[in-house]
């Protein structure tokens, strides 16, 4: 990277895109905890690579992909040894935090819709909605057109739509 580089400092990018990152990462994962951890790592790999960055990159957009290629390497790894949780006697979760009321059912509704989608239109839809990234830039990122974003993105509102909406 230049001196005469476009890009804001790294602690300015760290301030600006951490918790949209992590957003992207929790409805990912399903859970905080890996989200936490992915965050991190996301951040780290960025940090290692930042002086590496072309002038004129999109931060968000390139943190966006290495948080994507971040979850897709934890996936591999949990396909590799698969653990199963520890329950206690009550039926929870040993060592599993409570969740309060800060998780509502609408918010565990939303997430379970989200995970019902097929994987391109999930990911297209957090990448706009939670990532605020254009369809260019989404388009980019899964190497499609803006066109197949923008169906992807359709096809993902008409489906969570669908599910939300309450049956009568």
């Amino acid at each position: 990277m230049t001196a005469d580089s476009d890009l804001p400092p790294f602690a300015q990018v760290v301030r600006d895109h951490w918790v949209v990152v992590f957003r992207l990462l929790a409805h990912l994962t399903g859970n905080d905890h890996d989200a936490e951890e992915l965050t991190q790592e996301t951040f780290l790999r960025a940090w290692q690579r930042w002086t590496k960055v072309q002038p004129g990159t999109k931060p968000r957009a390139w943190l966006m992909r290495i948080a994507r290629n971040a979850h897709v390497d934890l996936y591999r790894r949990q396909q590799k040894v698969r653990f199963r949780p520890l329950v206690d006697d009550r039926g929870s979760l040993a060592n599993e935090p409570s969740r309060g009321p800060e998780v509502s059912e609408e918010a565990a509704s939303v997430r379970a819709a989200l995970q019902e989608l097929p994987e391109t239109a999930r990911l297209v839809f957090l990448l706009r909605v939670e990532g605020e990234l254009s369809f260019a830039e989404i388009a980019e990122e899964l190497e499609t057109t803006e066109e197949a974003a923008r169906w992807h993105m359709h096809q993902a509102r008409t489906k969570l739509l669908a599910r939300m909406t309450p049956k009568e």
